[in-house]
């Protein structure tokens, strides 16, 4: 089975190109949602308590939203917070890829994580994509579909500057700064050229 990653910044459109990439077949996994799994670990958010204050942890349950507003605005936290974190991500992450394979399974599986060049052991792949887009479309975009202030989602977005060096380790940059139909397209195209050939004459 191929393995592709796409990775990049909040507000890019990595969560398009990939569903774009489920709709001609391949299988994708979230790194988002497997990061809310590490938290939900009790283990996991003892260690935010006594990393970040009690009340980060409710009847046991990390409050992300209170975390995040937190380490998004704060480097030191988040450094600490991806200390605790990132080694248990990158093992679930390759659990959730191998999982992908299986008999009449679909020869392509997605890894979609912003995280992935930070990881102390990144899953392997074939190819990283990285879906970017200009700083304000990226803000203005967390703002429409978040619902943050403006000066929240522009803290959000600052706070990963720090992760480009990595970002620009990826095999392919595609630049979505047009309509949600260009990236589609541009995903159908890459499939095309570098994917493993199923469905390559997807219905438009």
């Amino acid at each position: 089975m191929m393995r592709w990653v796409v990775t990049g910044p909040a507000g890019a459109g990595k969560s398009l190109f990939t569903a774009a990439l489920a709709d001609l077949g391949a299988a994708v996994v979230d790194g988002d949602k497997l990061g809310h799994e590490i938290l939900a670990r009790p283990e996991v958010a003892a260690r935010v308590a006594e990393s970040f204050g009690a009340e980060m942890v409710a009847h046991g349950v990390v409050d992300r939203c209170r975390l995040g507003n937190l380490v998004f605005q704060d480097p030191g936290a988040l450094a600490k917070l991806d200390s605790l974190t990132h080694e248990p991500l990158s093992v679930l992450m390759e659990e959730r890829l191998a999982a992908c394979v299986r008999p009449q399974g679909p020869p392509l599986a997605v890894l979609d994580a912003a995280v992935y060049f930070l990881l102390p052991s990144p899953p392997t792949s074939d190819l990283v994509i990285l879906v970017d887009a200009p700083a304000e479309l990226r803000i203005a975009r967390l703002v429409q579909r978040t619902g943050l202030a403006p000066a929240v989602a522009g803290a959000r977005v600052t706070a990963q500057q720090g992760m480009s060096t990595g970002w620009q380790r990826a095999d392919l940059t595609v630049t979505n700064d047009g309509t949600p139909s260009d990236l589609q397209h541009a995903a159908r195209r890459i499939w095309m050229q570098r994917g493993p050939g199923i469905n390559d004459e997807p219905k438009d």
